[in-house]
Formats: C-alpha cells, sequence, structure tokens
C-alpha cells in the first residue's frame, strides 16, 4: 500500500509541480512573455483537464473491476483489460493523463511549460508507455498481441501501421 501510495504521489504531485515549476522557471529565465488569455483558451484548457480526469478514473475503474487490480505496477490487473476506456485505445490512462497536463499548461498561460516541459513529459509519457507495452505484451502473450492489432496504441481509434508492424515483430522475438 504504501509502494502504491508514492507512486500516486509521484504521478499526482510531483510529476506536475515539476513540469510546472520548470517552465516558469524557464519562462523568468528568459523572460517568456505569457501565453495570451482567452475565454476560449481556459474553456478548451478546462475541458482537456476535465475530460483528462474522467479518462483516467475511467480506466482505474476498469482495472478494478475487470482486470483485479490497479494501475499500480505493484498490484497489476491479473486479466488484460480490453474494454471500457482500454477499447478506446491500449493506454487510456496516460492518455487522459497527458490531456489533464495538457489542460493545466495550457490554463497557466506559460510559454516554458507549453513548448519545453509538456512535450518533454509528453516524450517521456511515450518512451514509458513502450515500456509497458513490453511487459504487458510478456505478461499476455496471445491475447496482447491480437489486442495490439485491434486498438489504437495511444491516441483513441487511430490505428498506426508501425503499431501492427510492432505487434508482428514482438510476436517474432517471442519465438
Amino acid at each position: 500500500l504504501l509502494q502504491q501510495i508514492k507512486a500516486s504521489l509521484y504521478y499526482w504531485c510531483f510529476l506536475p509541480v515539476t513540469v510546472l515549476a520548470s517552465g516558469l522557471l524557464l519562462d523568468t529565465t528568459f523572460q517568456l512573455a505569457p501565453v495570451n488569455k482567452t475565454v476560449s483558451g481556459n474553456i478548451v484548457a478546462l475541458t482537456l483537464f476535465m475530460c483528462g480526469l474522467c479518462l483516467v478514473f475511467w480506466s482505474t475503474s476498469n482495472l478494478q473491476r475487470v482486470g483485479n487490480g490497479t494501475p499500480s505496477p505493484f498490484r497489476p490487473a491479473k486479466i488484460l483489460v480490453t474494454t471500457g476506456s482500454y477499447r478506446l485505445c491500449r493506454h487510456p490512462m496516460f492518455f487522459g493523463y497527458d490531456l489533464f497536463m495538457l489542460g493545466l499548461a495550457l490554463y497557466c498561460r506559460s510559454r516554458g511549460v507549453l513548448f519545453i516541459s509538456y512535450p518533454l513529459f509528453f516524450l517521456w509519457s511515450i518512451w514509458h508507455i513502450l515500456q509497458e507495452e513490453r511487459i504487458l505484451a510478456k505478461r499476455f502473450p496471445k491475447e496482447y498481441l491480437i489486442y495490439r492489432q485491434e486498438v489504437a496504441f495511444f491516441i483513441p481509434f487511430i490505428q498506426r501501421r508501425w503499431s501492427r508492424q510492432n505487434a508482428v515483430n514482438s510476436s517474432r522475438e517471442m519465438k
């Protein structure tokens, strides 16, 4: 339980604060002007923020109800979850978390956050997801191969050719 609490604090406190603080520090250091504030910009930011949170909670619920586990690697799902939010894309929790962070970045109006800190965070997310793909392919070899071929990698409903090719390559590696 302590490990899960630490992981939650890392994702919900440390990472957002680090992304925001590093971007704001860049703004101060390089004297970057804030992005113009508009009502429509705030609406977009808050919409992304809320949609991201809802997707994270939905995905967490799916892992608990269907997979009999948690997002934590210390208590992972015992069953591969392919329904609910997981039929939209293979990593809906990360997609939701990235929407949440993008909404936060847009709302704070910092050029450093929007153009440097958040893109670096996004690249870290993709790297982390690729690591998770390898773990899932080992835990659920047959099921995950089929799932990878049928469901988009990260952005819901967008199936990429390389995603299918990765599935083929992974099946060859496992032999």
